[in-house]
C-alpha cells in the first residue's frame, strides 16, 4: 500500500515505497548540504530533466556511511562479473 505524506513546506509528494530506475544518461550530483537541525549531510540530487520533471533529492547523514559502502561494493562487484564475464 502506497502511503503519501505531505511536506507542508515542499509541493511535492513523498512515497515511502517508490522505484526508481536510473539511466546512465542521468546527470547525477551530490552536494554538502545542512539539514533543518544544523546538522551536515550530502544530497544526492537525481534530476528530473530527462523524466518529465520528476526528479528527486536523497540527503545522506554520517550515519549512513557504512550503507553507502555497502552499495558501492556491491556495485564494483558487479562490475567485476561483467568484465569477467565479456573475457
Amino acid at each position: 500500500m502506497n502511503k503519501i505524506t505531505q511536506n507542508t513546506e515542499a509541493p511535492h509528494r513523498t512515497w515511502t515505497d517508490t522505484y526508481y530506475n536510473l539511466t546512465p544518461d542521468d546527470g547525477l550530483f551530490s552536494t554538502k548540504t545542512t539539514f533543518g537541525e544544523g546538522e551536515e549531510g550530502v544530497a544526492l540530487n537525481c534530476p528530473g530533466c530527462g523524466r518529465d520533471g520528476f526528479g528527486f533529492v536523497i540527503n545522506f547523514k554520517v550515519e549512513h556511511l557504512e550503507a553507502i559502502h555497502s552499495l558501492l561494493s556491491e556495485l564494483q562487484l558487479l562490475k567485476a562479473e561483467q568484465i569477467n564475464s565479456r573475457k
